[in-house]
């Protein structure tokens, strides 16, 4: 190994950044090398002054020499003055000796202590991610006059009573609108047709909503629809931010509308899934049964119009060009099924999934890895046993305490 190498490699090691290869690297350099070969790369090493200034300062290597020396020796601790006042002065040097017994004294104590908080690290961890469970039903309900309902708080049975539409929470989960019938049924009616709902899932959080109309909609984490408590006769228009699957019920004389931040989807009734989630860049609307129409303003800031058909995906891009592809329908619609399904996905939009689910952020260390991964997990496991998809890309991750929150994690991904 050159002398550039395991200088380099040395400096990191004790500065606290080199990588796990990195380590290990120069751990077998130190046991195989000649003794002289250490000796002479690692005073070199030491005496060079980006290590002596910006690693030890001089009153931490008189007392690492201090810890190696006789202590009751009056000849060193003058030798220690006065190594003191030449480093100053630019002009310190150690012997060969004493600076090889220094550092490899100083290395093997790193090494040892590292192995040990390695250890007790590697526990935390996993200790942390067996507790990163799995999302749940877990929603937030904003009535129109500001009221919230945390949805997976409150027993099943009636949760408010509006304009003449019934809200209950069913015993599986799900929410449920209902039309009472009333006398003052026209008034309730252009009332419940000028307010909103909002149900919004946080991450690790999904939700189920059945709509007045009977349209069945399924909420992934981290999404919100908003809604009339009751439609209009002419259209039944609804705004989607993140993940939503709609069974939508047929009325061929009020369209289903549902908007995004892009486009706009249009049926009379039809299955179809949109992911409209603001870091993926993309909005894609995928078609299971039936026709929708696809709205949204074209490159050239025309509006423009696109069909359906099953088994179809659009892929609307942030340069308003949308393309059409053929897709296996499975796939898109596998977190309502209870699975996370990946082919040649990304592993940056795959951490992206997994963060919503298990309520975590991530970041890569170096640059983000050009590696796509393919496979499946169920979503019903805990954090530990999703993540173990990483490793069979040899990717390599570690948790670290979130800043941002109290009790967050943050999963440090890299393929060093």
């Amino acid at each position: 190994m050159d002398k550039e190498r395991i200088s380099y490699l040395f400096k990191k090691y004790v500065d606290r950044t080199a990588s796990l290869s990195e380590k290990d690297e120069l751990m077998q350099y130190i046991h195989t090398a000649p003794e002289d070969e250490i000796e002479s790369l690692l005073e070199t090493v030491y005496q060079s002054p980006d290590f002596n200034e910006e690693i030890f300062t001089v009153v931490q290597r008189t007392k690492m020499l201090r810890a190696i020396l006789p202590t009751n020796s009056q000849e060193y601790a003058a030798q220690d003055r006065k190594r003191t006042f030449l480093k100053r002065s630019g002009v310190l040097k150690f012997t060969a000796v004493a600076a090889l017994l220094l550092i490899t004294l100083t290395i093997s104590f790193l090494f040892y202590l590292d192995n040990i908080k390695t250890a007790d690290t590697e526990m935390v961890q996993q200790d942390a991610l067996l507790n990163i469970l799995p999302g749940k039903d877990k929603a937030t309900l904003a009535l129109a006059d500001g009221t919230l309902i945390y949805l997976n708080e409150i027993q099943e049975g009636e949760i408010a009573e509006q304009h003449g539409v019934r809200i209950t929470k069913t015993e599986d989960g799900q929410l449920h609108y209902y039309i009472q019938a009333s006398d003052n049924q026209t008034q309730n009616r252009d009332e419940a047709e000028t307010i909103y709902h909002t149900i919004t899932t946080p991450k690790g959080g999904q939700y189920q909503v059945l709509l007045p109309d009977g349209t069945k909609v399924w909420l992934n984490a981290a999404s919100s629809l908003k809604y009339p408590p009751l439609f209009s006769k002419t259209e039944r228009r609804v705004e989607l931010i993140g993940e939503g699957y709609f069974e939508v019920a047929q009325n061929i004389l009020s369209p289903f509308i549902v908007e995004t931040k892009n486009q706009s989807v249009r049926v009379l009734g039809t299955h179809f899934n949109i992911n409209a989630y603001d870091d993926r860049g993309n909005t894609e609307t995928t078609l299971l049964e039936g026709s929708v129409m696809i709205d949204y303003i074209n490159s050239s800031k025309k509006l423009t119009s696109r069909t359906l058909k099953p088994s179809e995906q659009a892929i609307l891009n942030d340069h308003h060009k949308l393309a059409v592809k053929k897709v296996d329908i499975s796939s898109a619609i596998a977190w309502k099924n209870g699975l996370f399904y990946f082919e040649n996905t990304p592993v940056e939009q795959v951490l992206a999934e997994f963060s919503r689910w298990y309520n975590f952020d991530f970041e890569f260390e170096g640059d983000v890895p050009a590696i796509n991964l393919w496979g499946s997990v169920y979503r019903n496991v805990n954090a530990s046993e999703a993540l173990e998809i990483l490793h069979y890309f040899n990717l390599k991750y570690r948790l670290i305490k979130d800043t941002g929150e109290e009790s967050s994690w943050k999963v440090v991904v890299s393929n060093l």
